[in-house]
């Protein structure tokens, strides 16, 4: 099995952030997810069996997703050498969910983010399940007032303890804990307050 945790040399997964000072900006906001934050949100959250994963990077989120039983369809705007990725496309172009999945678990490139939900939404049936990996700042902005008047989140999960992305899909040795992220979930039809909880 292939070590998809992060190593020197590996190229991983999908949020853009802007607090990295240091270095190139990550490919494609390539900034990989913790499976630790993965593991956090199966926790607490249920998802149907058929998951579609649209910017899987390396697998960071797929393979966790895997290791628990799910039926993953992993993509990406390019494809990183993971070899679980089914389709290498841009998912905001994308007409419709592929076949054989249902709802959408992903960790979308920070500077496309409200396209990304947007979309998700705008192409999934009623009562998909939405899981973004995003900045607890995306609450923030006059810009997204219109996605949340429309599709309000069901629940935000906060982390209690600070995450890391990994940019480029290499584990930091020296996490910053500079940003705070939580889980946006929306569920597609739902209207009302969003529940915050902590993991």
């Amino acid at each position: 099995m292939k070590d998809w945790t992060g190593n020197t040399t590996s190229i991983y997964a999908t949020h853009g952030a802007s607090n990295h000072s240091e270095g190139v900006r990550a490919d494609y906001d390539y900034y990989a997810t913790d499976p630790d934050a993965v593991e956090k949100l199966l926790e607490k959250e249920e998802f149907f069996h058929y998951i579609l994963e649209p910017a899987c990077g390396e697998g960071h989120i797929s393979e966790v997703l895997l290791n628990h039983g799910y039926d993953v369809i992993s993509s990406d705007i390019v494809h990183r050498g993971y070899e679980n990725q089914q389709l290498t496309e841009d998912f905001l172009k994308s007409g419709s969910v592929p076949r054989n999945s249902r709802d959408i678990i992903t960790n979308p490139p920070y500077a496309q983010a409200k396209e990304f939900v947007e979309h998700a939404l705008d192409i999934s049936q009623e009562s998909v399940k939405i899981a973004m990996f995003l900045k607890l700042t995306f609450l923030e902005g006059i810009k997204r007032k219109g996605l949340f008047d429309k599709y309000p989140p069901k629940t935000i999960y906060v982390f209690r303890n600070r995450i890391d992305c990994w940019k480029n899909g290499i584990k930091p040795e020296k996490p910053s804990k500079a940003v705070c992220y939580a889980w946006f979930v929306w569920v597609k039809g739902f209207k009302g307050n969003p529940q915050i909880k902590w993991i």
